[in-house]
């Protein structure tokens, strides 16, 4: 099995590409989701450390999720099987909408909330 990373933007264009996350299928670190937050500060307009502390913030709506911000250390991380319950898929597909949203209005007043 291998890992999926959700991308956004330009995959043939160097700056114009995204990872917010990426997603671990099976047993121990595997079966997880691992968010990107220490790559993410040299992506506009993520590199307003307040706008990466709110997507984390978005992350921890979802129920069973309490991320923390490491520096330095592993990226936040948790289990996928929290996705089992509708409420959270809901709220992920939210997070990563707004995270989306962000992304393709940098440079703008719009990429900075």
């Amino acid at each position: 099995m291998s890992s999926a990373f959700l991308t956004l933007g330009e995959t043939s264009a160097p700056g114009r590409l995204i990872s917010p996350m990426s997603l671990m299928p099976g047993g121990g670190w595997a079966g997880s989701a691992h968010v990107a937050f220490q790559i993410l500060g040299v992506h506009e307009p993520f590199t307003d450390h307040a706008l990466r502390a709110k997507f984390l913030r978005r992350l921890n709506e979802l129920e069973r999720i309490d991320l923390q911000e490491r520096k330095p250390g592993p990226d936040p991380s948790f289990q996928v099987s929290v996705l089992e319950k509708d409420r959270n898929r809901e709220l992920l597909v939210e997070t990563l909408t707004w995270f989306r949203d962000r992304w393709e209005s940098r440079g703008t007043d719009r990429g900075r909330d």
